[in-house]
């Protein structure tokens, strides 16, 4: 079984604002990025008739879902982290002491109105075991943070260590892909 990950295109936001749920539009670059993702699925010949097709169904992804597949199935367990008060705020304007709290205490520390990222890995594990019962090969749109959770999840890999690993790699519209081989699901590629 192969489980495929795409981050959503680029959007139009400067790097240091949190928009973890904010339903987010994609930005202009958006047919070119489509252009460059669709060449990746040949290149790695993903046979998308063939394959269960998901999506969050935040604006950002499910533009580029329509893009690629006919028949998507949105899934609200796969939005981004929930970052409550942080939402559509720059690094600079949160109190340094609690990104200090949410840094050292990364799985726990709860964004106020928010989720803490315990929390979000249990909404993504529970999508996670509905895909592993399915038992198909699936192509996932979603978001770097809920791609690397579902990665922490379905490979036993610690959440801070992939994100510390990979958070850059998986960049927008970059590709990622796990494998399961006797039971064991192994990462194949991060961020093509």
């Amino acid at each position: 079984m192969k489980i495929y990950f795409l981050r959503h295109t680029s959007l139009d936001v400067t790097p240091d604002i949190f928009y973890g749920q904010t339903d987010l539009d994609v930005s202009e670059n958006f047919e070119s990025e489509l252009k460059i993702i669709k060449k990746k699925i040949s290149k790695y010949e993903i046979d998308l008739k063939k394959i269960k097709f998901y999506s969050s169904p935040l604006k950002r992804c499910l533009k580029l879902a329509k893009s690629i597949s006919k028949d998507i199935k949105l899934d609200q367990r796969l939005k981004e982290l929930h970052l409550g008060d942080w939402e559509m705020k720059s690094r600079e304007s949160i109190p340094k002491n609690m990104i200090e709290q949410w840094e050292n205490n990364l799985m726990s520390f709860k964004i106020p109105n928010g989720e803490s990222n315990t929390e979000f890995l249990a909404r993504l594990g529970n999508f996670c075991k509905d895909i592993l019962l399915s038992n198909n090969d699936s192509f996932v749109v979603a978001h770097a943070g809920s791609i690397n959770g579902m990665i922490s999840v379905l490979t036993g890999e610690p959440f801070d260590e992939l994100v510390e690993n990979y958070w850059e790699k998986i960049s927008y519209g970059s590709l990622s892909l796990l494998e399961s081989f006797n039971g064991k699901i192994e990462i194949q590629f991060i961020g093509k």
